[in-house]
């Protein structure tokens, strides 16, 4: 079978591509003639013509994306260690169904390796392991913050502007300026710890909390104006490690960002503004008004095991095969180390 590939980046990676889906690749010929299904990065806008020439076409649109363990650092250079391939939707994208929704219903319908599990989701946490890893600052306490107990610290996750999962979190740009002010107005007292996304940080993209965008939305609203008046607001440009945040902070607001899923494996209480891959499952305070039809409570190890275990594949790029969780954790801190 050919599945036809849509983007340079995902032709970069065809072998990626042939190994998860088993069809052999090529470039998509004009209006998707003799392929068998197309390829593409997800749902942002640049796959829209992909996704109607295979509705057109009567054939499948199958979705690519980085997986939840992509590289060191952000952006274009490194080759994703891990993907994601979605035949129904993509998991960022709350208005539709996707492969995962129905992994975690599968593994919430059988019984589970608990201890398994939970070692897994353990050497995660020990590893320091996110979607990217380039924090040179591990210790929390190079930031030199006011309060002294993580039950006084609250973190507030930020997004890159225009990112496809807020709109697939049926969130906005305005969603930001909402969680912040719920942030301030719950936690009076508390400091409050804006994390900058690692591409902001980087000046690849644009976030929604910069110090001019801090001092308008404080114009509008008393207990964040207060919060910068006391100087218990702040922005973490710093490359810090998003688990020694995480650690250091008891309660999180976020909008769809993986780290909200990684605040919930930290034991943070986490609140979430956006319709996020991880709530409506009974592990969050979910704070969209957008419901999530279909979904019942499971457990962390069963989210953690769908997302990581049978969501997510692993890409051995040297050796062009597929590899494992445990093993694309080694490699990473082997890359780390040099």
């Amino acid at each position: 079978m050919l599945i036809g590939i849509a983007t340079s980046g995902l032709w970069r990676l065809r072998y990626a591509v042939e190994l998860m889906t088993g069809c052999t690749a090529c470039r998509l010929p004009p209006l998707g003639l003799g392929v068998d299904a197309i390829a593409g990065w997800g749902h942002k806008p640049t796959a829209d013509r992909a996704r109607e020439i295979a509705r057109l076409q009567g054939i499948p649109y199958i979705a690519f994306e980085d997986g939840f363990l992509r590289s060191i650092s952000p952006g274009s250079g490194e080759k994703p260690l891990s993907m994601v391939m979605d035949r129904t939707g993509i998991y960022y994208d709350a208005r539709q169904p996707s492969d995962l929704e129905a992994m975690v219903r599968k593994r919430a319908s059988s019984p589970q390796p608990l201890a398994q599990i939970r070692l897994s989701m353990e050497t995660l946490r020990k590893s320091r392991l996110s979607k990217y890893n380039n924090s040179k600052i591990q210790d929390v306490l190079a930031l030199q913050l006011k309060a002294s107990r993580p039950e006084d610290r609250v973190l507030v996750v930020d997004q890159t502007a225009g990112d496809a999962s807020i709109a697939g979190a049926m969130a906005g740009e305005d969603t930001f300026a909402e969680m912040l002010d719920a942030a301030a107005t719950e936690n009076p007292g508390a400091e409050i710890i804006v994390r900058v996304h690692p591409e902001a940080r980087l000046g690849r993209k644009s976030g929604h909390f910069g110090y001019e965008r801090l001092q308008e939305i404080a114009k509008a609203k008393p207990e964040v104006e207060k919060a910068l008046k006391t100087d218990l607001l702040r922005l973490t440009a710093e490359p810090i490690n998003p688990w020694s945040l995480l650690e250091a902070c008891s309660t999180l607001y976020c909008v769809s960002s993986q780290l909200g899923f990684e605040g919930v494996m930290a034991g943070c209480t986490v609140h979430c503004f956006g319709a996020s891959f991880y709530n409506g499952w009974g592990l969050t305070n979910d704070r969209s008004k957008k419901t999530l039809n279909g979904r019942e409570k499971v457990s962390i190890e069963v989210l953690f095991a769908a997302v990581y275990l049978d969501y997510v594949r692993y890409i051995d790029h040297e050796e062009r095969k597929n590899s494992t969780y445990e093993d694309t954790i080694r490699r990473i801190l082997f890359n780390l180390s040099k």
